[in-house]
């Protein structure tokens, strides 16, 4: 897993602003997207960014500038955690992510190693497989 001098975390009102100040953000900074989250069907979306400390400083500080421009200030939360423990980013990932990632890091000898003991098994007989066919059985009217 990657580590990260900082990690900067925000909360904004509906995901069209969120995506605004994530690009905003991301053209005044050196940061890296880590992942983002929507809440209350995209009303409230958090948003995770991480690089040097003073990049996501820097970024974070974009992002408030940006908010406090608009009508209503759509920033929920804007927060800056430097020096993050390597366990924080255990909750960010989710674990779909993680799937993704662990088979990535798996060599194409290794999925072929699978490939081969799984067919090594034992073999089923196509009656096992294929569903057998109905019967139409028609039913006379008695009278």
């Amino acid at each position: 897993m990657k580590q990260y001098e900082a990690i900067g975390v925000i909360e904004a009102q509906y995901f069209a602003v969120a995506m605004q100040l994530l690009d905003e953000m991301s053209k005044s900074a050196n940061i890296e997207f880590i992942t983002s989250e929507n809440y209350l069907g995209g009303r409230l979306v958090s948003v995770i960014i991480g690089g040097g400390i003073s990049d996501v400083s820097a970024a974070i500080e974009v992002a408030k500038q940006v908010c406090q421009q608009k009508e209503s200030n759509p920033l929920k939360m804007a927060v800056v955690i430097s020096k993050p423990h390597p366990e924080i980013l255990k909750y960010m990932i989710s674990s779909k992510e993680e799937q993704q990632v662990s088979t990535e890091e798996v060599p194409n000898e290794a999925l072929k190693e699978t490939t081969t003991t799984e067919e090594a098994g034992t073999e089923i007989s196509n009656e096992e497989v294929q569903p057998k066919p109905r019967r139409n059985v028609r039913r006379k009217n008695n009278e």
